[in-house]
Formats: C-alpha cells, structure tokens, sequence
C-alpha cells in the first residue's frame, strides 16, 4: 500500500454494494444503522465504509435507475468517513450476515484430490456463496460462463468423495445440486 500512495496510484473498487444486496437489508439491520446515523441512506453505509479506507480512492459503483444515481451523487457530495466504533458496528452486522447464509469453505482443497471429475470445489463453493449471498446475482453466473461445461456445478455425479475428506464436513454434492437448480432460474 506504500507504493501505491507514493505514486499515487489509484485504489479501485467495484460492486460495493454485491450486486445490490447490501442495500437490500432486512428491517432489523437497517434499524441497527438508522440508529447510528438516522440520515443516512442505508446504500451510502458501503460508501461510507469505503471513505473510510485511505487507500481506496475510486469507486465504481452500478446503478439502476436515476434515483440510485442522484442517491449517489448525493452521498459522495460530502465525505462522511465511518468512526472507529461505526467501523466496529458494522463489521460486526456483515459478519453475521454471513455468517447465516456460507458455507464455510476454508479453501483447504482436501475434496479435490478426491473428486473424479477433477472440479475445483472451493472455486465452485466459493461461487456458490456468492451467488447465495447476493440472491442470485450476476456475478457467479458471469464467472461460470468460463468454466468448461465439465468442471461446472452440474458436472458433480454426487458420490461424495469430496464430503468424506471435507474438514468442515460440508454437504458439497448438495450444494452442488442446489447450485445447478439455483442457476438455472
């Protein structure tokens, strides 16, 4: 990060919202964060975040339609970086919403010397939370679409090699099934 604030080389980030689903909160963790900062617009909190990061210094940022742009324009008019315990706070939200709906893939790859179709499980599961996450995104279906039509989610046979090595004792070849059904909707 040191060179990259010496030379003033710009820090991007992109999809600070996952697709949306960031400004989509369920009323509970939209009270939490109107109760830190009542005037906030609840999408304006991952902006803030990111206001709040030094090196980060442009943000690409999708939007739908020309009210998502002009909340836009309208956050970034001011810079209202997160404070040390806003940062605590909402970290600690994201971490149980992740916490509810991953897989807890560690990326160990014991389940891929034992697949016979030679998939990259932790790559797949990791797209498979993502895909979860964000509420069928298009995200995992864009990186999917570079995948050989062998080493996809459907090409799992369901002999569960993989779940008898797995550390986590993660039900892959059903994650893998629900996967296939999730994206073919």
């Amino acid at each position: 990060m040191e060179l990259l604030k010496k030379y003033h080389i710009p820090v991007w980030v992109m999809e600070p919202l996952r697709g949306g689903r960031l400004a989509k909160l369920t009323g509970e963790e939209e009270a939490w964060l109107k109760a830190m900062r009542p005037d906030e617009a609840i999408p304006a909190w991952a902006f803030r975040f990111l206001q709040s990061i030094p090196e980060v210094t442009v943000v690409l940022s999708g939007m739908s339609n020309m009210e998502q742009m002009k909340e836009n324009i309208r956050t970034f008019q001011e810079e209202k970086p997160l404070s040390g315990e806003e940062k605590k706070n909402l970290l600690a939200m994201a971490d149980e919403m992740v916490r509810k709906i991953v897989l807890p893939c560690t990326a160990c790859h014991y389940c891929v010397s034992h697949c016979p179709r030679g998939l990259d499980i932790p790559a797949l599961l990791a797209l498979y939370n993502e895909h979860y996450f964000t509420g069928g995104g298009f995200i995992a279906p864009m990186a999917l679409s570079s995948y050989p039509t062998d080493k996809l989610p459907s090409a799992c046979i369901g002999c569960r090699s993989c779940e008898a090595v797995c550390p986590q004792q993660i039900k892959v070849s059903e994650a893998m099934a629900d996967f296939t059904e999730k994206l073919k909707v």
